[in-house]
């Protein structure tokens, strides 16, 4: 007969193999991880820093996923380059990874007046640290930048 103490043990070894985790530098929120810069890129280079490591530019798709972001953000006291843009054409606004147009989409969280093309040169938008709204900006500017991978289950062993 096996004592309570040894199948306590094996219950959190199961659920510690059958559980998900993020990777190093990377924070869980609901069912994905998110890495938040400590350098700056362009958006473009921030775009494939985050191919690089596994996932994509952040796709805020929820008043919660945004909540979650903007908390962060506001926390870390930083604007982060997010995964929308309307380079291929002006005030058409997709998700840069998925091609999804804003426009279909739920869930938007612009700043007042935004986005405003300001001098014609803002086709990049940004997740503000203040008040956790988005705003366009240049794409070409150094920003920290937020990267989105999916939560995948643990290897389980045995």
């Amino acid at each position: 007969m096996y004592n309570n103490n040894f199948l306590l043990f094996v219950f959190c070894l199961w659920i510690s193999s059958s559980s998900s985790s993020c990777p190093n530098g990377w924070t869980r929120h609901d069912a994905s991880c998110y890495h938040f810069s400590h350098d700056t890129e362009s958006m473009p280079v921030a775009a494939i820093v985050c191919q690089q490591m596994g996932g994509l530019l952040a796709e805020i798709e929820s008043p919660e996923e945004g909540g979650f972001l903007s908390a962060q953000a506001k926390s870390l006291n930083h604007d982060f380059w997010i995964a929308l843009s309307d380079i291929q054409e002006e005030g058409i606004w997709l998700w840069y990874g998925s091609k999804t147009p804003l426009a279909t989409t739920g869930y938007k969280n612009w700043a007042n007046h935004e986005p405003d093309n300001y001098n014609g040169d803002e086709n990049c938008a940004l997740l503000g640290k203040s008040a956790g709204q988005w705003w366009d900006n240049p794409c070409h500017n150094f920003k920290r930048y937020i990267c989105e991978k999916t939560d995948e289950p643990g290897e389980i062993v045995g």
